[in-house]
């Protein structure tokens, strides 16, 4: 048997530690690379509509097991996703116009809101005619 000191031991599993979150940032890169721009643009409009909800939820009381959250929840995230559709353009879209973004012909920009999101394209099918089309 090897007899490690304590900063050999300390240094192997800085360095394992280290190449393990390396190789799950790489695989979550390679997951999100993957993804259409559709897809990319749900993900993040779901994520961040979690964190708001999660963000939410009182402290101290027990969080509810996923298929009572998904019940309970689902109609209110997607109701506070078309109540802003700015914010969240890729599900706020769906119900106007089911050919978005490909096949909409009313596209619309959305104007970048850091930290809150990087802007991109909405549709404009359900919006008033007088607003100018890209």
């Amino acid at each position: 048997m090897t007899d490690y000191t304590e900063s050999q031991v300390d240094a192997q599993l800085n360095a394992y530690f280290a190449k393990r979150q390396a190789d799950r940032a790489a695989r979550v890169r390679a997951f999100l690379d993957s993804l259409t721009p559709r897809e990319r643009a749900l993900f993040q409009d779901a994520a961040v509509m979690g964190y708001v909800r999660g963000s939410l939820h009182p402290r101290g009381e027990e969080i509810p097991l996923n298929a009572d959250i998904v019940a309970a929840i689902k109609a209110d995230v997607v109701n506070a996703c078309f109540v802003y559709p700015d914010l969240y353009p890729a599900v706020a879209t769906i119900e106007r116009c089911p050919g978005f973004p490909e096949k909409c012909p009313n596209l619309r920009r959305v104007p970048a809101d850091p930290p809150k999101h990087d802007g991109g394209v909405r549709c404009g099918c359900a919006d008033d005619p007088d607003e100018e089309a890209l």
